[in-house]
Parts: structure tokens; C-alpha cells; sequence
């Protein structure tokens, strides 16, 4: 299984609850995921919202993987795509990391967290990397999310399953073939609705841990 994931939409709404314009927050609660998606290793910031995003980022992924309510969407969503017939390996990956991208599909609705989102990744941030190179990797990176906007092709199960599929290529034992790719499109479109539905006890569940 993949241990870093990339759900950083719901990393930076969260942050938004304590945000208080500070773009270093979100930018911070958003980092790991960044830094695992573009290939680069964070050794340290002197910024303390960036760091303080940073702990919030651990501490959620630690709260949100203990929440039934999540765990009950990721087992259904292993159960459509067995049915399909998907592989294991790619199987158990879009299980976990595909409703955390349907969800954050949701939540990229509301503009508070869509502010969140644009204040972290329009800050220009001082951070430390294990390796010289890995600055303007990051940097080049985060231009493209700055022109990109908002994800909202997380609306889309399609968009998302291009993404799982692109992101899984790498991964001999993770990789989808293209039927499993098929399975994945139907499942993930299949299993929104159910997301829909439970975002908001998703949600309420975050905000009650962090209270």
C-alpha cells in the first residue's frame, strides 16, 4: 500500500478552520503531500505557520484514518471494484486514495476551503529540502498549481481515475491495467453519491476531534 497519499484539497479545509489569512497554515497542511507528488523531501522551515501546517497535516491523516465512517467508504469502494474484477494490488490503492479524491471532489464546492487552498499555494514559503535540487523542483511545481486554480476536475470520477492511474504507473505491484482502469471509472463513479451523501458526517466528525 502507498504510505503517503495525496488528498491535499481536505488538508488545506481543514486548515481553514483556524486559518486566520495566514498562508503559510495551509501551505504547511498541504506540504507532504506536495512534496511526495512532485518527488522532492522537506528537511526543515523556519516558518512557523508552515510548520505548524505541517504537524496539523499528521494529525489529521492520523484522526481521519480512524473515523468509521471513513474506513466503511474505503472497505465499500473495495468492494465495487473486487466485483469489477480490479487486481488487488490496484484494488486496495484507489480504495484508500480514491475516496479521499472523492471527497475532496465535494469539498472543493465550498469557497472557504477554496480560498484556503489559493492562500497556500500563492505563498512563498522558506523551506529547507534534504537536496539543493529539490527547490526549484518545488518551485516549478507550485507555479503550475498557482496557474492551474483550483482542482476542480475533482469533481469528476473520470478526472480522478486518470489521476489514481497516472499516479499507480510507477508502481509494479500498485499499477492498473487498462481493464482494471475500466473497473475503476465505473466504481468511482458508482461510489460518489456515497460520498456525497456522507461528506458532511465526515466533516463533523474532523471538526469534533479538533475542538
Amino acid at each position: 500500500m502507498l504510505v503517503h497519499l495525496v488528498n491535499y484539497f481536505g488538508h488545506a479545509a481543514i486548515a481553514s478552520w483556524s486559518l486566520g489569512k495566514r498562508g503559510g497554515f495551509p501551505l504547511g497542511a498541504m506540504l507532504p503531500d506536495f512534496s511526495t507528488m512532485c518527488g522532492v523531501r522537506v528537511a526543515g522551515t523556519p516558518d512557523a505557520d508552515v510548520a505548524e501546517g505541517i504537524a496539523l497535516h499528521h494529525t489529521t491523516d492520523k484522526v481521519f484514518h480512524t473515523l468509521p465512517v471513513v474506513t466503511g467508504l474505503m472497505r465499500e469502494l473495495d468492494q465495487r471494484l473486487e466485483r469489477g474484477g480490479c487486481a488487488r494490488g490496484p484494488r486496495r490503492a484507489v480504495a484508500h486514495i480514491g475516496v479521499e479524491l472523492l471527497l475532496d471532489g465535494v469539498l472543493v464546492e465550498d469557497p472557504e476551503y477554496r480560498d484556503a487552498y489559493m492562500l497556500g499555494v500563492e505563498y512563498d514559503a522558506p523551506i529547507d529540502w534534504r537536496d539543493p535540487d529539490h527547490g526549484p523542483t518545488f518551485d516549478g511545481f507550485l507555479r503550475r498549481l498557482r496557474a492551474r486554480g483550483v482542482p476542480d476536475d475533482l469533481k469528476q470520477p473520470e478526472a480522478i481515475a486518470f489521476r489514481l492511474g497516472r499516479m499507480l504507473a510507477g508502481r509494479p505491484l500498485l499499477a492498473p491495467s487498462p481493464s482494471d482502469n475500466a473497473v475503476i471509472v465505473v466504481a468511482l463513479i458508482e461510489h460518489k453519491p456515497r460520498i456525497e451523501v456522507a461528506a458532511h458526517t465526515v466533516m463533523r466528525a474532523m471538526r469534533a476531534a479538533f475542538s
